[in-house]
């Protein structure tokens, strides 16, 4: 008996210790998946004890020491991605914090949290008007190839997406571009007599002319042209501002460039007339403008790379 019980014993602990180890096994496995499966998420490894480093990983991770900066509210990590800022340095991870509302919502108190590899981490605060729900935060170099730049995207609800990018190099923070507020290119339309429209970028001295011959009858209704097709007064081309923003590489030297597209709209907001597709890259402290396309609304196929319309 003392020999079954003692049996029964050992195959109980080993039962416990099975059903413990399942779920480290599990974590370890999908964490180091997850690891694997993105440039920009790789952590180097430092050696040790593998479940501590497992645990060290997590905490990491999951928690967000508010106390250490001063900070009041019930912050949560609701993005976080590593890599490397300076050329040939650290990895750093970088963090969005947020505070969640009552009702479970993130949209309010967003921050940015950079850890250092060899510095002490801080934070910094975005403005109080970015806020929004599943946020996304990315590592791109914008300036120079020897840097890079922190990527925010925000989806703002009726506003749609918003990107910002930020500059962390002097630990202050600076917003070097913010699609709701970056204005550029400088677009300008105005009508004509005859049913036309004058689309024109400053920046690139581009000028297209759009012929609103088959809006005819809904610009008359919309009193914008007399029946003759002489414009009335008081009416203008509307300039929106974006349709799509994108990050590329136009020529593979590891410096990303903006794309926009800036709508057009004439008898009110919905009736869109024509596109402006330009490419922006930094230099000299700001944004230039590379090039620009103009396009009627009815033409998209003149576009130099397709574009989708939200």
């Amino acid at each position: 008996m003392k020999k079954m019980a003692k049996l029964t014993k050992k195959v109980k602990m080993t039962k416990i210790r099975f059903l413990v180890a399942v779920p480290v096994v599990c974590i370890i496995f999908f964490l180091a998946l997850a690891t694997a499966s993105s440039a920009d998420t790789e952590l180097p490894t430092e050696g040790g004890d593998a479940l501590n480093e497992l645990m060290r990983a997590l905490h990491g991770m999951r928690t967000f020491d508010s106390a250490l900066y001063g900070l009041d509210g019930h912050f949560e990590i609701v993005g976080e991605v590593s890599g490397r800022l300076e050329k040939g340095g650290g990895v750093s991870r970088i963090r969005l914090i947020a505070i969640r509302r009552e009702d479970g919502i993130f949209d309010r108190g967003l921050i940015l949290e950079i850890l250092p590899p060899e510095e002490d981490p801080f934070i910094i605060p975005l403005p109080e008007d970015v806020r929004g729900f599943h946020s996304a935060v990315a590592i791109k170099s914008f300036t120079s190839a020897e840097k890079s730049e922190i990527l925010l995207t925000v989806d703002s609800g009726r506003r749609g997406d918003r990107f910002l990018i930020v500059d962390v190099s002097d630990r202050q923070g600076e917003i070097i571009f913010d699609s709701h507020n970056t204005n550029i290119p400088t677009i300008t339309g105005r009508f004509l007599h005859n049913l036309r429209a004058e689309i024109t970028v400053e920046e690139t001295g581009e000028t297209a002319m759009i012929d609103l011959s088959a809006r005819r009858d809904e610009y008359n209704r919309r009193m914008v042209f007399h029946p003759s097709g002489s414009l009335r007064t008081g009416v203008r081309v509307w300039v929106d501002r974006f349709s799509l923003v994108e990050f590329i590489d136009t020529n593979n030297d590891g410096i990303f460039k903006i794309r926009k597209v800036v709508d057009l709209s004439g008898a009110g907001r919905a009736d869109r007339i024509a596109y402006v597709d330009a490419t922006l890259r930094f230099a000299d402290g700001g944004w230039r403008v590379l090039d620009t396309w103009i396009a009627p609304a009815e033409d998209l196929s003149r576009m130099p790379m397709p574009i989708r319309i939200n």
